[in-house]
């Protein structure tokens, strides 16, 4: 009897092991269609009985004769909408989805990472950033003044108006699934001194060089000054195992980076994830990534961006379920982290004596080659000050160490009215169902990306320049450093540490492209890797052949 016990037990354990194999193929085999589906966009507007079915009773319709209801009504608030509480989360989207858009960058996962890596520049995400000392900012002195009303700005960028709250940074859609998009899109080019050429905006002509030549675009309408600038896709490889690099790891790298370079190296915990280590969490980024690339519903998940041409538009229910969503990450968390190539001898002897050169000029004091358990990551994953050639105008945000294993999110937006507090189209603290000003960490309103964080940004106080330009005005590095630290000029010059791993198929390189080389790359670094770049200046030739060999033996995943 004890034999067939425990003959069941472990017969009961090896069925437990291989359904779990199983369903965590299914996950996987899911995940990936997903991440290469193409989304479509439908354009139909519910039935009587699919609306009232998602909607509350005092938001449903009376019936018209043909049993429809069109998109002209009220858009639901946060908890009125989405999906019914009677529908399982794991069900598929409801048959009223729209699917891809309507603002959108791309139709595809795949499209922006394939084979898991990062893609070229034309698909580049263009950000707008308004600049809070703008003579926009002032007390309103009615609507048609020179205040910040709410006219003026739906007039020139409706996709910086959310409900009745005003961002600061909102992205510049590439394209639209509905009609009238693309005049909004070029209307910003009025605003710009010279205009906007198509090699800088246009994501079929964009290219390379005229990213490098002007990273950063200003331009001014009427009173409100605003930037536009770029973000290049991220390589997604090994994110499953930057996932699990902890915290704590990171808080002590920061602390001993301090230490050890007496101040001169100081990194930031940020998230992990984003350029600016703006996202903390891999089901945060690809949730986000969904909304704000694709266009999809994911619920209250993350909020896709509104209609800026028909403020009406509503999309009703969720494109994506949560469960699809969790195997989208879980897919991405499997992609695998790039691995040594075999080499010949004399081939690991040349990349071993480029890799002592890469530490001899300081590089390793950040890209470390081992933070476990992603080995050869050659990354700190912390924010570092890389200099005004790098500064950009939507900035990263701090994050406060309050123990050893806490780290929170701090807006640099944090001035008058309290942390992250929203500013609505009058300059005036914004209260909405969520409480009171201070109290949000992320607007929940349309139209917004879920990563981006609003109030009155903290800035160095700087004349009002005849012409729009980036940046607004010069600030010394010591007054940056001491009387100005942690502001939202500072943290515009703060990134994230990128991952080498990979980098030998990752260009183009830096946050927006603009370096179409490794050596480009170097040459672009200041503030704190100013030393380092320096000392990549001096190597001879040879010395600086054999960095690039071991750069380029970090090389992408082959399958």
């Amino acid at each position: 009897m004890g034999f067939h016990h425990r003959f069941g037990l472990v017969a009961g354990l090896v069925l437990t092991m291989l359904a779990t194999h199983k369903g965590m193929a299914e996950d996987a085999i899911a995940g990936r269609e997903l991440f290469e589906r193409e989304w479509e966009f439908v354009d139909r507007s519910p039935t009587l009985a699919e609306f009232e079915m998602l909607a509350p009773r005092s938001l449903r319709p009376r019936r018209d004769r043909d049993g429809e209801m069109g998109r002209s009504h009220r858009r639901p608030h946060r908890g009125e909408g989405g999906i019914s509480p009677s529908v399982r989360s794991d069900e598929k989207p409801s048959p009223i989805a729209d699917g891809l858009g309507p603002m959108h960058n791309a139709k595809s996962c795949v499209s922006c990472h394939p084979g898991g890596g990062a893609s070229d520049v034309d698909h580049n995400v263009t950000l707008i950033t308004a600049d809070p000392r703008s003579l926009f900012f002032e007390e309103p002195v009615g609507y048609e003044g020179r205040g910040g009303t709410k006219g003026a700005v739906m007039d020139f960028f409706p996709g910086l108006v959310s409900g009745n709250t005003l961002s600061f940074t909102a992205v510049v859609h590439d394209a639209s699934t509905r009609p009238g998009y693309q005049i909004i899109r070029q209307r910003l080019a009025s605003g710009v001194p010279d205009g906007l050429h198509p090699e800088w905006f246009s994501p079929q002509e964009r290219n390379v060089a005229a990213i490098a030549g002007q990273p950063v675009i200003a331009g001014r309408y009427e009173t409100l000054d605003y930037y536009l600038s770029q973000r290049n896709s991220t390589p997604l490889y090994g994110m499953g195992l930057i996932e699990l690099v902890p915290l704590n790891r990171l808080i002590a790298l920061a602390q001993s980076q301090t230490r050890s370079s007496r101040g001169v190296i100081s990194g930031q915990v940020a998230g992990k994830y984003g350029w600016r280590g703006q996202v903390r969490t891999l089901s945060d980024f690809v949730a986000g990534a969904c909304a704000t690339e694709l266009g999809l519903n994911v619920s209250e998940t993350a909020m896709q961006a509104g209609d800026p041409a028909d403020p009406r538009y509503v999309s009703y229910a969720a494109d994506i379920s949560p469960r699809e969503v969790a195997d989208l990450t879980s897919y991405v968390a499997g992609l695998p982290a790039p691995q040594r190539q075999s080499l010949s001898l004399e081939e690991r002897k040349q990349v071993r004596r480029g890799e002592k050169v890469f530490s001899s000029i300081g590089c390793v004091v950040c890209h470390i080659e081992d933070l476990q358990p992603a080995r050869g990551i050659y990354s700190d994953l912390l924010l570092h000050d890389m200099g005004a050639g790098l500064q950009d105008p939507s900035p990263a945000s701090v994050f406060r160490i309050d123990g050893p294993s806490f780290a929170e999110a701090t807006s640099v937006y944090s001035a008058r009215h309290g942390r992250g507090a929203a500013l609505d189209v009058n300059g005036q603290p914004h209260r909405d169902r969520d409480g009171p000003p201070g109290n949000r960490r992320r607007s929940k309103s349309r139209g917004r990306s879920s990563n981006v964080l609003v109030g009155t940004p903290m800035v160095v106080p700087l004349a009002y320049p005849d012409q729009p330009q980036f940046p607004r005005g010069e600030i010394s590095e010591h007054d940056l450093k001491l009387r100005y630290q942690s502001t939202w000029d500072a943290m515009q010059r703060e990134w994230k540490t990128p991952p080498l791993w990979g980098v030998a198929d990752s260009a183009p390189y830096l946050h927006d492209g603009r370096a179409k080389t490794l050596t480009d790359a170097i040459l672009w670094h200041g503030g704190e890797a100013s030393q380092s770049m320096r000392n990549y200046v001096r190597l001879g030739d040879g010395q600086k052949r054999l960095l690039d060999v071991f750069l380029k033996s970090l090389k992408a995943p082959t399958n």
